[in-house]
């Protein structure tokens, strides 16, 4: 039996972000995470599968690590188990089929500060708790991006989630009914959830290009759970993200956190939800050697799916509705990406056009741009550095 390492140490990525503070003081954090993966060039089943096409599939055993800092908060250490298959149909789609897929979530180093706040407000405290998901994955990837020659290329990556389904149907755990059950002192998460990513790229010269992507996601939790973990719930903003606004500090929805100093918001953020809708575009032009410029614009939101089921979720504005257009942040900006061949370094700066909080006829803040105003600047800049492109 041949064995492969393949992307032994593989690191998925980190990034820092600081400013547009809006009068909070506590919202900034850095994340990195590692990944290591062992290939077997075939499937490992009970029973022969038989092979078609030139690409040999996998058994891939996958072991990674989530290391996220909250600034005077706390810290998460995520730990996730993989074991399933990946095969190509041919040069343009690949499939991946997990039968087992875990992840446990552990906080470390809350701070006396946060944990006083988290007693009398669940949206903090759900920040701090053990996660536990088991289920499966499938994941679908279409690209022709690898083909240079061509001026428009896509990318697609659709991918369904499931945990704690089998689980649930034989523990009967319905938590509603006051009967949840727990796995490792954990309540064990279930939930289905659905993403899709598309990207569309025009090659507008051999020197400049323009990126563009939609993503939409919907998670549903239920059985075992009133709401998904706080790792697999969607956020906005971050430097892969709306730019514009630093990493879960607006939304759901029409929601924001107040500014009052003397509300918990103000020491930290953490807002996440059951749907996301967002969409990039950004112009990617080479500018000498190996620095290139960009120029983008951002834009969505993330929404509740039921606030009334879940009484952690006092927010008005957050639910999803007919009106979910109004709900849309708009962020734009500009950087620059030095490809260094071996690794990308991306500085974005960027700035807000639209804060769905505000009231009515005020919501665009176009008129308000002054670079030159510090006030403003310190508000509404938010300067990230990231490894890779965001899309």
């Amino acid at each position: 039996m041949e064995l492969s390492c393949s992307r032994c140490l593989d690191i998925r990525g980190t990034d820092f972000q600081a400013g547009g503070n809006e009068e909070l003081s506590n919202r900034s954090y850095y994340k990195f995470g590692a990944q290591g993966t062992l290939s077997v060039p075939r499937f490992i089943t009970p029973f022969n599968i038989k092979r078609y096409g030139a690409f040999v599939p996998k058994t891939r055993f996958t072991l990674g690590y989530d290391f996220l800092n909250r600034k005077n908060s706390y810290t998460l250490n995520s730990f996730r188990a993989l074991g399933g298959y990946n095969w190509k149909e041919d040069t343009r789609k690949e499939h991946e089929l997990n039968i087992v897929d875990a992840n446990f979530v552990h906080p470390i180093n809350v701070t006396e500060q946060y944990t006083m706040l988290a007693e009398n407000d669940a949206t903090l405290k759900k920040a701090i708790r053990d996660q536990f998901t088991i289920g499966s994955s499938y994941k679908y990837t279409y690209t022709n991006t690898a083909e240079t020659s061509k001026t428009h290329t896509t990318y697609y990556n659709g991918v369904v989630d499931l945990s704690g389904n089998l689980l649930g149907l034989l523990t009967g755990a319905n938590v509603k009914e006051g009967n949840q059950k727990f796995i490792f002192d954990a309540p064990f998460s279930q939930y289905v959830k659905v993403d899709n990513d598309f990207r569309y790229y025009w090659r507008l010269s051999e020197n400049a290009k323009w990126a563009n992507r939609i993503f939409a996601g919907v998670g549903y939790a239920y059985g075992n759970s009133l709401n998904l973990p706080f790792v697999k719930q969607y956020f906005v903003g971050g430097s892969n993200g709306i730019r514009a606004f630093r990493a879960r500090t607006t939304g759901p929805g029409a929601y924001y956190a107040p500014d009052d100093p003397n509300t918990v918001s103000t020491f930290t953020a953490d807002q996440t939800g059951d749907i996301k809708l967002e969409f990039n575009t950004e112009l990617r032009q080479k500018l000498i050697g190996f620095m290139h410029g960009a120029a983008f614009v951002d834009a969505g939101n993330i929404w509740l799916v039921n606030q009334e089921e879940d009484p952690e979720a006092n927010k008005p504005g957050a639910l999803f509705s007919k009106r979910f257009m109004k709900d849309l942040l708009v962020g734009a900006g500009f950087g620059l990406r030095f490809d260094l061949s071996f690794i990308i370094l991306r500085f974005d700066l960027a700035f807000p056009l639209r804060k769905p909080w505000k009231p009515e006829g005020e919501q665009w803040v176009i008129n308000d741009i002054d670079f030159g105003d510090p006030v403003w600047r310190k508000k509404n800049l938010v300067f990230h550095v990231a490894i890779g492109y965001p899309f």
